[in-house]
């Protein structure tokens, strides 16, 4: 049983250290010091961790979707007019 937890710990550490660097790549990307490419590829992967995170258990999949949301905002907004 500990081997489970221990897993499920490691799992649950790896989808939010992925939605920290989701949301730090969007950033990023947001003040053109990354393509931005690498940040939407990354947000896809996000996504699909979210997938996987929720088909397992919300407690587990909240954080990479909450990362997904705030770096897909981060990703979508328009730029401001510069005068």
């Amino acid at each position: 049983m500990e081997d489970l937890a221990a897993l499920v710990a490691t799992i649950l550490a790896v989808f939010v250290g992925m939605a920290v660097i989701n949301i730090l790549l969007a950033v990023l990307s947001r003040r053109k010091k990354l393509k931005p490419w690498i940040a939407m590829v990354f947000n896809a992967l996000t996504g699909f961790a979210a997938i996987f995170g929720i088909s397992i258990s919300w407690a587990i999949g909240i954080f990479p979707l909450l990362g997904l949301i705030i770096g897909s905002i981060i990703l979508t907004l328009p730029n401001r007019k510069r005068r």
